[in-house]
């Protein structure tokens, strides 16, 4: 006979009373345990949400979860869609949207350590230059001697560090707001007890870390100084001097490895691709930061009345606020303009002011000719 459900006695033009009879079923307690992520319990690489999960890419009969070709483990089909549609990528997707939300976040780095196809690290990069306080610390695709895709997790496979420039280079980023690294690190687990290879991301925010530690968002995150990788054994790829050189002119930051020296971070790009100061990860930085202490001087005016008196006291802040960053080796020298010259009338109506800052950076020693 047919199911039974409030529906269908509604359908059937049950009248109320008969209809009320049934109202203790819409009463129930249940137990839940465990929940469900709607990931694919058959397949770790769904479950895990890996850099297998949202690739689109392939290796012979090894296909990305995002590929069309993609069959889940258990079915005759995919599970989890492709391309932007995917569900793994997706939710990378929603998670950068909630982390990168102004009214609700207000981090100065941003990592998605070992997400590497541009479904999730397009968007990512798109949305980290919008929300434009902070800077996205990159993973890159590997591949093999034969230029075909290494996920993340798979053992014993070789990663030619000439295949990931060239994936890069064909990508044409230009965005200052993303910092790229590569190769892969394997590091000691010591509460494991074991080694375990991590994207290079993770050495980036190490690095910066200890940067942020001992100096100021200012000073480069590269070099022997703020960047040697005391805790990296060795890296997926063993970088040559003319694949660093390489991969400094596409904006890639290597982690290479120098003869009685260890691991370094040996360069601060961003992949900005016009020639300019906001090439180097320093200075981008150091523009982020005086960004947040200029908003926290704005808002803290906010509602306050129009006159003279407000413009001498935001010239007055922002020009200290400068003035510590300058002392600090951040900035050479600085102009801060809030006056009359660009404010006017028209401005006052609209309830707004205006305010201009210029200043010159401080580069930092990236070669040196003997």
């Amino acid at each position: 006979g047919d199911r039974v459900t409030f529906a269908t006695l509604y359908h059937k033009g049950t009248t109320a009373a008969e209809f009320n009879r049934f109202s203790e079923f819409t009463k129930f307690t249940t137990t839940l345990f465990g929940g469900w992520d709607g990931t694919n319990i058959f397949d770790k690489n769904s479950v895990n949400f890996s850099d297998k999960a949202t690739s689109a890419e392939s290796r012979g009969t090894v296909i990305g979860n995002a590929n069309t070709s993609f069959i889940s483990p258990g079915f005759n089909s995919s599970q989890d869609g492709s391309g932007v549609f995917n569900n793994a990528v997706n939710a990378f997707r929603v998670a950068t949207d909630v982390i990168t939300n102004p009214i609700a976040s207000n981090i100065n780095l941003l990592a998605v350590p070992g997400q590497k196809d541009p479904f999730v690290t397009d968007y990512v990069g798109d949305k980290t230059r919008d929300f434009g306080i902070a800077m996205y610390l990159q993973d890159v695709p590997s591949y093999n001697g034969l230029n075909e895709r290494i996920f993340d997790g798979e053992a014993g496979v070789f990663v030619d560090f000439e295949y990931v420039m060239d994936a890069l280079e064909s990508r044409a980023i230009d965005n200052e707001y993303i910092a790229s690294y590569a190769p892969g690190i394997v590091i000691n687990d010591s509460y494991n007890q074991r080694k375990v290879t991590v994207p290079g991301s993770i050495a980036a925010l190490a690095a910066i870390a200890y940067n942020d530690k001992v100096a100021y968002p200012w000073f480069a995150p590269a070099g022997f100084n703020r960047a040697a990788l005391s805790f990296v054994d060795r890296t997926q790829a063993r970088v040559k001097q003319n694949q660093r050189e390489r991969a400094v002119t596409l904006n890639l930051n290597p982690i290479v490895k120098f003869p009685n020296e260890g691991h370094v971070i040996f360069s601060q790009k961003t992949m900005k691709q016009d020639q300019s100061a906001l090439q180097s990860i320093n200075v981008q930085r150091m523009v982020m930061d005086v960004k947040r202490q200029v908003i926290e001087i704005g808002n803290k005016i906010l509602w306050d009345n129009i006159d003279t008196t407000i413009y001498e006291n935001l010239n007055k802040n922002v020009s200290n606020a400068l003035s510590v960053v300058q002392t600090k080796k951040g900035i050479e020298k600085f102009q801060v303009i809030c006056n009359n010259t660009n404010n006017t009338a028209a401005d006052r109506d609209a309830n707004k002011i205006n305010m201009r800052i210029r200043f010159v950076p401080t580069r930092s020693i990236e070669f040196v000719t003997l």
